[in-house]
């Protein structure tokens, strides 16, 4: 009995004697977890670094092997604060413009031309291209520079300009008409005659032999007006010959567009002339076949063609395409689909569609910003503040659909400067292309320097 006590009263004072060594000694630091490129997951490829992001601190580095380089932007100046407003709205449509465009600057490559987009979830570029997205992005970036006076988005969307006015030839028949060589059913002529003269314009001071080929394409826009005022968007005499039935929506507003805006650069009495012409053929079609795609353009048209001269006509249709387009905004929050406010309904066969929104809607801001100006203009202040309520409930609807550092923190650093910055599809389709980024952007700096309060 004595032995079994003993060995008992012994094993007590082991056990308390280890306790007290184990809780005065410091416990062993866990080994730091190994990147992804330390430990390869077998099955895994490694992935491709995207041309033009900047990488400050890459961890992990991407495999030596991967096909695209990683080039540094180059430093971007200090952001202007005097005289912004301090509303929050403001502030982050403000940074939310600046990192769409740093987006679409990172997209630019050697080639003058822009990467088209980019699958996140695959991590590699998009396939396609498309001339008229091209220019586009270049209008966008150049839109950029005004506002943020970023020498290096000047650079490169003049860059852009000119590898894409490379693509465009003298008409054979007439060397004072330029277009595209391709046919209309690969590229359509007008449409990429007026948006190259909108780029063009859009530069602070672009060179004179940019101004001479812009006057040309100017011309050819000249020579597609029918006497009825139409433009005939195909490259024959009978516009239902294999012509796409949805151009007339978005064609001739871009050519307009284009050619209205190269009055500030070269003026000239035929284009305010023609855009006459055409508005008395548009407007009665338009109310006959509404479609929203249609409004956009053909307000920015009239708009430049207002304000340079103050013809009422030109005000009225602007206001009645607008008016028509705010019905078509979800304007009150719906339980079901909070991410739906702010965002604009679809519309087929003549009535809405109750459709999720997405980031078509960046075209229909646009459109309103343009139309904040004429109301502004001729103080129409109902108008105008309709207008500008719209924009408010749909700029922040956009920047839902925007990849930035609070919603990818779930991504190491240089996987996030691919897509940081960029607009995707909608709620539901994270692909980013960059025609998305392009209309977000000019939706924002436009509204920024007409509308902000």
């Amino acid at each position: 009995m004595r032995n079994r006590l003993a060995w008992l009263i012994c094993f007590l004072v082991l056990a308390v004697g280890g306790f007290a060594t184990f809780s005065w000694t410091r416990g062993q630091v866990p080994p730091a977890p190994q990147t992804p490129t330390d430990t390869p997951v077998p099955g895994l490829p490694s992935l491709p670094s995207l041309p033009g992001v900047a990488v400050t601190t890459p961890a992990p580095v991407p495999p030596a092997s991967a096909p695209l380089e990683v080039t540094a932007a180059p430093e971007r100046p200090a952001e202007k604060t005097d005289g912004k407003p301090n509303s929050p709205l403001y502030q982050q449509v403000d940074a939310s413009a600046r990192r769409g465009a740093e987006w679409l600057f990172r997209m630019h490559d050697v080639k003058g031309r822009f990467h088209y987009g980019f699958v996140p979830a695959l991590n590699v570029l998009a396939d396609g291209d498309n001339y008229l997205r091209q220019i586009g992005a270049a209008c966008a970036l150049a839109r950029a520079a005004h506002f943020t006076g970023d020498a290096g988005y000047e650079a490169r969307a003049t860059q852009a300009i000119l590898a894409l006015l490379d693509e465009t030839v003298l008409d054979p028949s007439n060397p004072q008409l330029r277009h595209t060589p391709f046919p209309s059913g690969a590229v359509n002529r007008l449409a990429a005659a007026g948006l190259l003269v909108s780029a063009i314009s859009e530069l602070r001071e672009p060179k004179d032999d940019l101004l001479e080929k812009s006057e040309q394409l100017c011309n050819f826009i000249r020579k597609q007006q029918r006497p009825d005022g139409s433009l005939n968007y195909t490259d024959g005499d009978d516009e239902k010959a294999g012509a796409d039935p949805e151009g007339v929506n978005s064609y001739p507003g871009e050519a307009l567009h284009g050619l209205m805006r190269s009055q500030g650069r070269r003026p000239a009495a035929w284009k305010t002339e023609l855009a006459r012409k055409a508005l008395a053929h548009y407007a009665p079609w338009w109310r006959a076949h509404k479609n929203m795609a249609f409004v956009p353009e053909q307000t920015a048209a009239y708009v430049e063609a207002y304000l340079l001269t103050k013809d009422k006509a030109f005000a009225d249709f602007v206001g009645e395409m607008n008016d028509w387009l705010c019905e078509l905004q979800h304007e009150r929050p719906d339980p079901r689909h909070p991410e739906w406010f702010g965002g604009f309904m679809g519309w087929a066969d003549g009535k809405p569609v109750a459709a999720p929104p997405g980031v078509a809607s960046a075209s229909y801001a646009e459109s309103l910003v343009e139309a904040c100006r004429v109301a502004r203009e001729t103080a129409d202040l109902p108008r105008f503040r309709r207008y500008g309520d719209a924009l408010e409930r749909c700029l922040p609807f956009l920047g839902g659909l925007q990849y930035t550092e609070a919603n990818t923190k779930h991504f190491v650093e240089w996987y996030r400067l691919r897509i940081l910055g960029g607009f995707h599809a909608s709620h539901q389709d994270g692909d980013l292309r960059i025609d998305y980024t392009q209309h977000a952007v000019c939706a924002m700096v436009q509204y920024l320097t007409y509308v902000a309060r």
